[in-house]
């Protein structure tokens, strides 16, 4: 049963501290897919793995179940499920779920509780982002989910820096147990706080709130946007990217400059999290100030910022002091976390309300699918190949980290081709 705010002030209220939970939520989603990108080099030492077993773990393995669940899950939103009720349900499954990866004694068992996390963590994205198309009219929208978007930036600050000073301290097995329970009860919280909104509300009766539309037809809604399409490979690309880079950046830097985990952890949790906050709330900015004048200017965004991470990307890996590198890192890491906010707005906005969670759906399955299930393992699988040739696995992971972007330049490509179509293809201004 859907409940409407009573009052102008009091849904305003609300919506806010919805807002808060939400990324906080995200944050809980970032913090325990991200501490196994900082835990990689001590779980690889105790169970003796190779760079294309922890790609494998840290994406494909997540990946697979993350996408495939998101689907069913956002189908039921879309119909009427209650939003606030399958956000908390997920939140506590992959909360214990983490934890559970600390009592793995051997590769398969964590393989299989990883898998599990990203059954949870399907439940996470879909109906948040429709609840907040519910409570934030499209003036405002873009704003919201920068700020939405900001729990990614505090979740790996929180993953990265905690998971390393707590591994450091207590072993990456209590590290995984400690970050993962206190999701339980913020799960709880949400519960008994959030308020599920009428679907539709912030547009102001304008749009139809259709809960009847069949699968078949919402997915052919999806696949005839031009736009959509072009955001959707647009996106893989980015994720590729993104992904990659964010995953073996730790490594990186143990195996080329010979930081401790503690000091990886330390400073590049700080940069991390400042640029994703930088870049959240920059992209909603944007978002909302080129978007009114001309919805071109949403896409736009994508585009010049993943061209202008390339050079200081490239030259951060080939610095030989790790002080530059980190500087250098900045800019590609504040670039990565903007292009979220264009396509998070615009998954809202290209379709019809009764088609919002799946668009999400749909967008993570296929941004997911590629960036996560394909980014750290083609990143491990070439770092591999590289280290054989040049008999050296810290040289491997350079070369690696050099090819990945030449994927920024085929994702601003898809980017710019939407900005072609994106006047025609909006439903919600």
């Amino acid at each position: 049963m859907e409940l409407a705010v009573p009052s102008e002030g009091r849904r305003a209220s609300h919506r806010n501290v919805v807002l808060a939970f939400l990324v906080l939520i995200y944050a809980f989603n970032t913090i325990d897919r991200q501490i196994i990108a900082i835990l990689q080099e001590p779980i690889r030492a105790d169970f003796g793995l190779e760079d294309w077993q922890l790609g494998l773990l840290s994406g494909s393995a997540f990946a697979l179940f993350y996408t495939i669940i998101g689907l069913p899950i956002a189908r039921y939103t879309d119909r009427g499920g209650n939003r606030v009720t399958i956000i908390s349900t997920a939140l506590g499954l992959w909360s214990l779920l983490t934890a559970a990866c600390g009592l793995a004694q051997n590769y398969v068992q964590l393989l299989l509780f990883r898998m599990g996390v990203g059954v949870g963590e399907a439940g996470c994205i879909p109906p948040s982002q429709s609840l907040i198309a519910d409570y934030f009219a499209p003036r405002e929208r873009g704003r919201a989910m920068g700020i939405y978007t900001s729990g990614i930036a505090i979740g790996a600050l929180a993953g990265i820096m905690g998971g390393s000073w707590l591994a450091q301290a207590f072993g990456w097995r209590n590290a995984l147990i400690m970050v993962g329970l206190p999701g339980i009860a913020v799960a709880l919280l949400f519960k008994l706080i959030a308020r599920e909104p009428p679907r539709g509300m912030a547009d102001g009766g304008r749009l139809e709130a259709d809960l009847t539309i069949p699968t078949g037809q919402a997915l052919r809604i999806l696949m005839a946007n031009r736009t959509y399409r072009q955001i959707a490979a647009g996106g893989s690309l980015c994720a590729v990217a993104t992904i990659g880079f964010s995953f073996w950046v730790p490594s990186f830097l143990i195996r080329n400059h010979g930081l401790s985990l503690a000091q990886v952890g330390t400073w590049w949790g700080l940069i991390f999290g400042f640029s994703g906050l930088v870049g959240a709330m920059l992209g909603g900015y944007l978002c909302d100030r080129l978007g009114r004048k001309d919805p071109k200017g949403i896409l736009l965004i994508p585009v010049a910022t993943m061209l202008l991470a390339i050079p200081f990307q490239i030259a951060g890996i080939v610095a030989g002091d790790p002080v530059l590198a980190l500087v250098l890192f900045l800019v590609p890491t504040i670039a990565y976390s903007i292009w979220i906010v264009p396509m998070f707005t615009l998954s809202q906005g290209l379709v019809p309300v009764g088609v919002r969670a799946t668009s999400s759906a749909v967008l993570s399955f296929i941004v997911n699918m590629v960036g996560l299930g394909f980014g750290p393992l083609l990143i491990g699988i070439i770092s591999d190949y590289s280290g054989y040739l040049a008999g050296d696995a810290a040289t491997g992971l350079r070369w690696a980290l050099l090819v990945l972007t030449a994927s920024n330049i085929w994702a601003a490509l898809h980017f710019f081709l939407g900005m072609r179509t994106i006047a025609g293809d909006l439903v919600s201004r």
